[in-house]
């Protein structure tokens, strides 16, 4: 018998739990459809069995409409009249439909109906648009909806909001369960998927064709509110499964898993959906397991080590619980590995990349290998730093693979891939190389950089059925990575440069910025993994709308999230100690105290620096010295630069301070600690948005003009060190004056660590040296001709005689113009091309004057020798009275376009071989300082021709020539 309106209204039912004044039902119910619609058999059964759980189990009041009573003006009566006039605020309504649905052609796609008792087929002004359901809800005042819909096309109503993938918590606790209740819960149940029918009476349990006593829907639906959704926790010790709450979620999941497999193991797949409406917040419609106590344990403690946001550090294999917002870019990057034997994973800095394959595709690969026939090895990550080839073999012996050796033929990364082929036959292999844009910024050897490509690029070509290669690369290194592959392609792989870029072509990448949807989940989804919530819940909007459309913004985010984390803690700690429980909720007070998204990460740095100058004003040049390490110079845009710990030992009265600065950096996630591929600890600015955003960082850069000559200078004492030989100081480089002058004897700039200090002052004592050891011989011939000269006028005449007659010595006044030309033969082979490297392209200057270039590529040259004749110079004499030289130079950092490489960035060292061609001599040369350089000059006899040989440098292996220089004046 159908229960009416009235009768309902006189009920008295006991007042909900739960903050809930009343559990409300509206439940529908229509098998006796007539006018050309073909009647259902288990719709009011379903309907009445399930008002029957609802009212003795869970204590619902009810609303009935069976059959006949669901006409259409009834139900539009309920909607419009009934619903809103008894629904008050402080109540939860559980909508439920059984009977026919269908979904039609509209504009925006299919268009939802329900079918009431007296609709007409075919006549859709008889049917209850979906939209009009949708509307009439929306507008009711209660906190907790649920519809339940079981009838065809269900999940075609296009007023739900796209369904989340959802996961079943196998502990609830109290705090989280106290959110699902004080928070919005909107959810709509469907029964099958936009394009299935829902079946009438099939019975779960048997085989097709036997008719149950309802749909499989309503017969999984009613044994889950029975308890069977009550799962989770297992039973352990004594104790029944679960913990006495159903939440729509675990009620959506015990359903799918009823009915989709039951029914897809007769080919006749149903499949239910969960959907949230526009009202939804971060509640849960739940309902109260009968006869279960509640079970809910409260959330774990929280402390530092339990920070869901990882900061400026990305995301790696084991935080994959924590990565949230990528789901469907994870998804494609999975399909696209699976056929591109190599992908280039291409976003800006801070858009995700490394995260996006090591906490995404990774684990994902690694459940496939575990669920299904398709295995994976995956290698560790490899980060090839300045040594590429250990970093892989390092990734090679983890994974039990042989071993590369370079310029082994049989030891390459081929063979090695070949022998673990052998012992894997139905496996791919993975081999990740993160940040590959250090095969260029930070790989000093160019044989290895050109071998590291070679190898990877002959691997891929020689196991493109087993092996798949993902790069991950900032976008803006791309043409250089690119070209340098192209550049060191094989022979043996006989592929044009055409072939090669569309190969590279095909198998780029693009990380995308994340969307609204998807930094929303990024924000809340690791808040909620540590059962806490943000207060109110419209600060995720403003945390969004910080960063929204922000190139590389994600390490910010993170970074102001890690930070409000923190300032949780420090307001737990402080309510623990006066006795007091605060909700676990990062709130408006947090951010606003934070200064936002942008000004988080700066403001953390300058709080730092502040802290410490306060401690002591010394820590201000200190901090200034570490941090400028920490900026690499390389490329248009600064980055972060991975500085030895060797490289930060500094004289006794700095260390202590230095080692200061680096600890609390480091406590404060400003500097993260690591150990290279040669095992050499390091530190390092957490991201680079540290090195581009930190104001006072980027004041110091502009203002440090001997930053490159530092770059230069650390790697040349290094050497010197590892040599210990005298031909490696700098006595003979014009930049020891400076580093004399400016920075060792500079009470507030000298940057100088133990080491560059001891190299800076050997290379003094060495010069003064060499100086006294000159200075011998110019008495020496002094001597002699005084003995055989009237007077030390003649003395001068004979010098100014001898000097004025050679072709490289010009006499000038200060400031004066000078022309002339230069003849040379420049000798190139290819020991000469590895002594430069590819970085520089090659373009070596020649001409002296720094204010002139002249440069050609050298690698247009055949071996053996180009001449070039009377090339003209023009340079201005100094205006100081001296004797100077004109200098062959092979000094990159300030000719040739925009140079790039190791010279650039100061990490060779000393420039070798700067040799002294010509002479200006400016004054009157009875000034005893003129006169005693042009004694100096004079004893050295400055030839008219002169070798530049780099063969003394260890890495250079080459050498370049000028032969029959002639210096002619005009």
């Amino acid at each position: 018998m159908n229960i009416t309106e009235d009768e309902i209204f006189s009920e008295t039912e006991a007042i909900a739990k739960n903050g809930f004044e009343r559990n409300l039902a509206f439940i529908i119910g229509i098998n006796n459809y007539s006018n050309g619609i073909s009647p259902l058999k288990t719709a009011v059964n379903d309907a009445k069995k399930l008002v029957e759980v609802l009212r003795e189990k869970y204590k619902y009041q009810v609303w009935v409409c069976l059959d006949e009573v669901a006409t259409l003006t009834n139900l539009n009566q309920l909607l419009e009249r009934t619903l809103p006039e008894q629904v008050s605020e402080n109540d939860r309504l559980l909508f439920y439909f059984a009977g026919h649905g269908v979904a039609l052609n509209g504009d925006d796609g299919p268009a939802g109906y329900l079918i009431p008792q007296d609709a007409k087929g075919g006549d859709t002004d008889s049917y209850l648009p979906m939209t009009k359901l949708h509307d009439a809800l929306n507008k009711l005042p209660c906190r907790h909806f649920l519809g339940i819909l079981d009838c065809c096309f269900a999940g075609a109503f296009r007023w739900s909001s796209t369904r989340d993938l959802l996961t079943a918590p196998e502990v609830i606790h109290k705090e989280r369960y106290d959110r699902f209740i004080a928070d919005a819960a909107w959810q709509i149940i469907t029964s099958s998927a936009s394009d299935q029918k829902a079946f009438d009476n099939f019975n779960l349990d048997t085989q097709r064709g036997q008719v149950g006593n309802h749909s499989p829907f309503a017969a999984a639906l009613l044994e889950a509110l029975e308890g069977a959704a009550d799962a989770y926790p297992p039973a352990k010790d004594g104790k029944p499964a679960g913990d006495g709450v159903i939440t729509a979620t675990e009620l959506y999941l015990h359903l799918r898993d009823r009915v989709e497999i039951s029914t897809e193991k007769y080919r006749l797949r149903q499949t239910p959906g969960i959907w949230c409406l526009n009202k939804h917040d971060k509640g849960e419609y739940i309902f109260l397991t009968p006869g279960h106590e509640l079970n809910l344990p409260p959330a774990p403690p929280l402390d530092e080590s339990q920070n869901p946001y990882r900061g400026l550090k990305s995301f790696d294999e084991e935080h994959s619980e924590l990565f949230f917002g990528r789901t469907e870019l994870v998804e494609k990057l999975q399909a696209f590995v699976k056929i591109h034997p190599l992908t280039v994973v291409l976003g800006a800095s801070g858009s995700g990349k490394s995260s996006v394959v090591k906490a995404g595709l990774i684990p994902k690969l690694k459940k496939e290998t575990k669920e299904t026939s398709n295995k994976w090895c995956i290698l560790s990550p490899i980060r090839p730093g300045e040594t590429p080839f250990r970093a892989l073999n390092n990734a090679l012996v983890d994974a039990q693979l042989p071993k590369v050796e370079l310029q082994n033929q049989q030891k390459t990364l081929t063979e090695s891939i070949a022998v673990w082929a052998k012992n894997n036959p139905n496996s791919k292999l993975l081999i990740f190389i993160d940040q590959s844009e250090e095969i260029i910024t930070l790989c000093h050897s160019e044989n290895e950089r050109k071998e590291f490509f070679q190898q990877i690029l002959t691997a891929i070509n020689a196991h493109r059925d087993k092996l798949r290669v993902v790069l991950s690369l900032r976008s803006d290194f791309e043409p250089q990575v690119r070209d340098a592959g192209l550049k060191f392609v094989p022979t043996v792989l006989q592929l044009g440069n055409t072939a090669l870029k569309n190969r590279w072509q095909s198998g780029r990448f693009i990380v995308p910025a994340m969307t609204r949807g998807e930094l929303r989940q990024a924000i809340e989804k690791p808040a909620e993994a540590r059962v806490m919530y943000f207060q109110p819940h419209e600060l995720v909007e403003q945390l969004i709308d910080e960063v929204d459309n922000m190139p590389g913004a994600l390490p910010l985010l993170s970074f102001a999230l890690r930070e409000l984390y923190l300032k949780y803690l420090k307001r737990q700690r402080d309510a623990e100690s006066r006795g007091i429980t605060i909700d676990r909720a990062i709130t408006q007070k947090d951010y606003q105290d934070l200064g936002g998204v942008i000004q988080s990460l700066t403001q953390r740095a300058d709080e730092e620096y502040e802290a410490l100058v306060k401690e002591n004003p010394a820590y201000a040049q200190i901090i200034r010295y570490v941090m400028l390490r920490m900026v690499a110079l390389g490329g248009g845009e600064l980055a972060r630069r991975q500085v030895p710990l060797s490289e930060l030992e500094y004289p006794p009265e700095k260390d202590g301070l230095v080692k200061q600065v680096i600890e609390r950096f480091t406590n404060a996630r400003l500097l993260v600690k690591g150990e290279d591929a040669e095992g050499n600890f390091y530190v390092e600015p957490a991201h680079d948005a540290l090195v581009r955003s930190w104001g006072r960082l980027l004041n110091w850069v502009k203002e440090e003009k001997n930053l490159r000559l530092q770059r230069r200078l650390t790697p040349a004492a290094l050497e010197w060190k590892s040599q210990q030989q005298a031909r490696f100081l700098w006595n003979a480089d014009p930049y020891l004056d400076v580093l004399q002058k400016e920075v060792l004897n500079s009470q507030n700039n000298n940057w100088l660590n133990q080491l560059e200090t001891e190299f800076v002052q050997q290379s003094i004592r060495q010069k003064q040296k060499d100086t006294r050891s000159r200075w011998g011989i110019g008495v020496t011939v002094s001597l002699v001709i005084t003995t055989s000269v009237a007077s030390a006028a003649t003395f001068v005449g004979t010098v100014w005689s001898n000097l004025t007659n050679k072709p490289n010595v010009i006499f000038a006044s200060p400031g004066q113009e000078i022309q002339g030309t230069t003849d040379y033969t420049f000798s190139y082979n290819p020991s000469t091309q590895r002594a430069f490297g590819s970085n520089v392209n090659h373009q070596i200057v020649f001409g002296i004057p720094k204010n002139t270039q002249d440069c050609i590529d050298v690698r247009q040259l055949p071996d053996g020798e180009k001449s070039e004749k009377g090339k003209r110079f023009n340079i201005t004499a100094p205006k100081e009275p001296g004797v100077y030289y004109i200098e062959f130079a092979i000094d990159l950092e300030y000719s040739c376009d925009v140079p790039r490489g190791r010279w650039v960035r100061g990490e060779y060292g000393n420039v070798p071989g700067q040799s002294k061609l010509g002479i200006v001599v400016i004054g009157n040369v009875f000034n005893f300082s003129i006169y005693s350089k042009i004694l100096d000059a004079y004893s050295k006899n400055v030839p008219t021709s002169y070798v530049l040989t780099g063969d003394e440098h260890k890495r250079s292996g080459g050498y370049v020539a000028l032969k029959d220089f002639k210096f002619d004046k005009k």
